[in-house]
């Protein structure tokens, strides 16, 4: 039996580390993987931003080269007749715009105000030194002799996404042109052509794209294979995508391809490995303290058991007890609450036609209660057949029982003494449940109530008083435990004591003791209805035949 605990326990033991390992296989894959997520991004977006400067330094440049051509055009226009008739200037203007194949051209003078468009409508409608957002920019143009390119923005005044460039006029003022996106890769698609020949992100196999508007390559990672038309890579590889000055980009990076640093991967391995061992050292302990807990519930329960043989066997169970004594019947039963009940009855002589018997309960349960009951029902025997009275015998075991009890037990008893030739029987009552006479006269059913003493245990010192009771031939003692009167229903309705007295008289429970105790358990379950025992349940039934 042992050896199976100890294989069962070694294959927990093996389960327990392959677990932790797992955990910590499966925590690591995890970990790397958002890691490398992480870094892609990371990478991605330091890819984009220094592509981005390379295409627009051509876009900017193809751009502002257009500006300065328009501006040495527009110097001559301003020696012509007509260029003071916005209407005409503004159709000379839009022509201009086409050849140079832009879609807006227009000047302003030396204190920021459009005095000529390609639009007529823009003409003396916006100052650029009051103007806001973008265009308001521009107005340092008219004291800086410098160039200004924005990037791709919405318009001022229509709102559509547009890019302006600016160049100074010697005289003052600056023209400024501006395109669409659309207009920009026609404009700078031959600038842009070939921009990203070798250059692989992440492993030969990632790299840039740059497309037109429709999807066609303009700028592959291998020389001469622009022309075809973009396709998803699939999902083998990360791909993202950013328009830049009109030209959708795009950036692929193989998934296979570890891009993270190799001091962040030796730190998180060497992490995850201490967290392994952690966690194995947890489950370990773990199986071992539950192996430990099942080993000690193991030992419990047999003790337990051990524990309810000895004090079943400490008790009288073979009835009838006197065979060939015939002036009584006596029947007692026990159903303790657990393994160990705290309840306890006995019988003996105590001299020549004389019987005592008993029923008490400790207050408390399991083995320390067990303990205790054994200890006091080994006094009351000693003491009741050392030819003491009754009420000494009983304050004598009051004096011991308080001896050394340091948990403060304490014990009720009801104990009495038949003279068999008589049916007297004296009795102590110290602090139990009055019993029931049954008079077989008339089947009537009565408390025996008298004024009960101290309970044992609690106090030395204390004397006890004996009453008395005559039987008649046929009468008997009911004496039980309070498991009996205080078992409680679904509604948590006690069975009481009027139940019990009901119960019990009326005369068919003369018949025989057991008869008896056998009905009475009857009543108590089917009043409790399933609900779980509370307490221990004793009964101890003494009949007086009469004399022999």
């Amino acid at each position: 039996m042992m050896a199976d605990g100890r294989t069962r326990l070694a294959w927990r033991l093996v389960g327990a580390v392959a677990t932790a390992f797992a955990a910590s296989m499966a925590l690591t894959w995890l970990l790397h993987e958002r890691m490398t997520s992480g870094e892609m991004r990371r990478l991605v977006d330091n890819v984009f931003d220094d592509i981005a400067v390379h295409i627009r330094e051509r876009v900017d440049g193809r751009m502002l080269r257009i500006a300065a051509a328009a501006r040495d055009r527009v110097l001559e226009m301003r020696d012509e007749p007509w260029w003071g008739d916005p209407d005409e200037s503004s159709r000379r203007l839009q022509a201009l715009a086409g050849e140079l194949g832009v879609d807006e051209l227009c000047v302003a003078d030396d204190k920021g105000l459009l005095t000529h468009s390609a639009r007529r409508d823009h003409v003396g409608v916006l100052d650029f030194t009051k103007a806001e957002g973008q265009a308001r920019e521009f107005a340092a143009l008219l004291h800086d002799k410098y160039e200004l390119a924005q990037t791709l923005l919405p318009e001022t005044m229509s709102g559509q996404v547009v890019k302006y460039v600016g160049v100074w006029i010697p005289d003052g003022g600056f023209v400024q042109v501006g395109a669409s996106e659309k207009t920009i890769r026609n404009l700078a698609r031959t600038a842009v052509t070939g921009l990203t020949h070798g250059w692989h992100v992440s492993g030969s196999d990632g790299g840039i794209y740059i497309t037109t508007g429709n999807g066609t390559i303009i700028s592959h990672p291998e020389a001469g294979r622009e022309g075809g038309q973009w396709r998803d890579p699939g999902p083998d590889f990360n791909c993202a995508r950013r328009d830049i000055e009109g030209f959708p980009v795009y950036v692929t990076i193989p998934r296979r391809t570890a891009i993270v640093e190799r001091r962040v991967l030796v730190g998180t391995s060497a992490f995850l490995n201490a967290a392994a061992l952690v966690l194995a050292a947890i489950l370990v302990g773990l199986v071992i303290s539950g192996w430990v807990r099942a080993q000690v519930r193991a030992r419990r329960a047999r003790e337990m058991a051990m524990a309810a043989d000895i004090q079943e066997n400490a008790i009288p169970r073979v009835f009838p007890p006197f065979p060939d004594e015939k002036r009584i019947d006596i029947y007692a039963s026990m159903k303790p609450a657990r393994e160990v009940g705290g309840d306890f009855y006995d019988f003996y002589f105590t001299g020549p036609g004389r019987l005592a018997f008993l029923v008490a309960d400790v207050s408390d349960k399991g083995v320390p209660a067990a303990l205790f009951m054994m200890r006091a029902k080994t006094l009351f025997k000693n003491l009741a057949q050392s030819g003491r009275s009754l009420a000494d015998a009983v304050s004598e075991a009051n004096n011991a029982l308080c001896e050394g009890n340091a948990a403060n037990m304490f014990v009720t008893a009801w104990i009495g003494e038949i003279m068999l030739d008589t049916g007297i029987v004296r009795y102590v009552n110290a602090g139990h449940n009055p019993p029931v006479v049954l008079r077989a006269k008339d089947g009537s059913a009565a408390y025996l109530r008298s004024r009960p003493g101290l309970v044992l245990g609690a106090m030395p010192g204390v004397k006890y008083r004996t009453g008395e009771v005559a039987l008649e031939p046929g009468d008997e003692l009911y004496l039980y435990t309070d498991g009996i009167t205080e078992q409680t229903d679904p509604h948590g309705e006690l069975f009481g004591e009027a139940r019990l007295r009901a119960g019990l008289g009326g005369g068919d429970f003369l018949s025989r003791p057991e008869t008896c105790a056998d009905a009475v358990l009857a009543l108590v379950e089917a009043h409790a209805a399933g609900t779980e025992q509370s307490d221990d349940r004793t009964q101890l039934l003494l009949r007086w035949r009469g004399r022999a």
